[in-house]
């Protein structure tokens, strides 16, 4: 698995959409990633970045309220949101390469670049084909893709980006407060640590979602 090229850990940090109408984003992610890659020492981890569609996916949504598109074209439409919400994000982050497979992520480490990870190609060609895909409805946000993401890798850890955090200490509960969609806890179930980061308050500390 890609995690495990050269005994490095892979760490995945899913953006969430409402953070990019702050101007800060990007000053503060990169300085995050740097604290992240630093944190408990050893090999340096990988890291690959998912972003949500934020308000390109709000506007789908609200065209679907009103059109009354198929699940199937809805999902579809709120895939390629996440798509250029992470062409937007590589575009501005330090280092940020736009990536659209995960067979593309190895060349963006050894080039010691950050891989933004456009999700619509994987959702499309490998997990709708596989055996139990994530649910083609709007309950299944960029959180739960981001989870399905992680597993496929083997990620280490995932880290949750939000604009706020409730309280909440278990994946399952963070789904009832609406942290999370109500299929992450299943999509997560797998990962050992979920992480959430309440980004728009730096004092405020990582907090572990448990399983």
């Amino acid at each position: 698995m890609a995690s495990k090229l050269e005994g490095r850990p892979l760490l995945v940090v899913k953006v969430g959409g409402s953070l990019l109408d702050w101007p800060k984003l990007t000053v503060r992610l990169e300085k995050f990633l740097d604290s992240e890659v630093a944190r408990e020492g050893g090999p340096k981890p990988r890291v690959v970045l998912i972003v949500g569609g934020g308000p390109v996916a709000d506007a789908i949504r609200a065209l679907d309220e009103v059109h009354g598109l198929s699940a199937k074209r809805a999902h579809r439409l709120a895939l390629g949101a996440m798509d250029l919400t992470a062409e937007l994000l590589a575009g501005g982050l330090s280092g940020g390469l736009l990536v659209r497979s995960l067979g593309e992520l190895p060349g963006a480490w050894k080039a010691g670049r950050r891989p933004v990870l456009a999700v619509r190609r994987y959702m499309e060609e490998v997990d709708e084909a596989g055996d139990s895909p994530l649910p083609v409805s709007w309950r299944t946000t960029s959180d739960s893709i981001a989870a399905r993401i992680a597993d496929r890798l083997g990620a280490d850890r995932l880290i949750l980006l939000k604009s706020a955090s409730p309280v909440a200490s278990t994946r399952r509960e963070a789904a009832e407060v609406d942290l999370v969609d109500p299929v992450f806890p299943e999509a997560s179930s797998r990962l050992g640590r979920v992480e959430v980061v309440a980004f728009r308050e730096p004092d405020r500390p990582i907090r572990t979602l448990e399983a």
